[in-house]
């Protein structure tokens, strides 16, 4: 999907989320846009990879991703590869994911996520998206090295199309 077609078809519910839970719609999108590869790669309308703990009460689906630790012991289902980046892992595994009704409930799982303690400091920055993602990544979002450069250069694109 375009950047231009994925804010039309996601940014009422991203604008929906920012009014709210004062989460910018500028980060919920860019986030959303990268992790679900502008939409084609969210199944089971998982937007942002939440996975799925044993504990999870809604639907789970087992689902091929990448991860990155700094240890070679870590446990998954099912580990398809570890390779040693010298001083960190990538494991390639198949582990369990949240499935979604729609679009607006992954939506809605990720405000939760971001109105925990642990990204609360992010919300001090409401009226600067990119000072709000810097605060959350910060805080630990995301495992991949990249993901930080990768978001804030999706911001960029999105903001064209806001």
């Amino acid at each position: 999907m375009t950047p231009a077609k994925f804010v039309e078809k996601y940014g009422d519910a991203a604008q929906w989320i920012e009014e709210q839970w004062e989460i910018p719609a500028l980060v919920t999108l860019s986030q959303a846009a990268l992790e679900s590869g502008w939409g084609t790669k969210a199944p089971g309308y998982n937007f942002f990879g939440y996975t799925a703990p044993n504990n999870y009460p809604g639907q789970r689906q087992l689902l091929k991703t990448i991860e990155y630790h700094t240890t070679p012991n870590i446990k998954y289902p099912v580990i398809i590869k570890i390779t040693n980046l010298g001083g960190k892992y990538q494991y390639i595994v198949r582990r369990y994911f949240r499935c979604y009704s729609n679009a607006v409930n992954s939506f809605e799982d990720y405000a939760r996520l971001l109105s925990t303690d642990k990204y609360n400091d992010a919300f001090d920055y409401i009226d600067d998206p990119a000072r709000f993602f810097t605060v959350i990544f910060n805080a630990g979002y995301a495992t991949s090295p990249s993901y930080y450069e990768l978001v804030i250069s999706i911001m960029q694109t999105i903001k064209k199309y806001i």
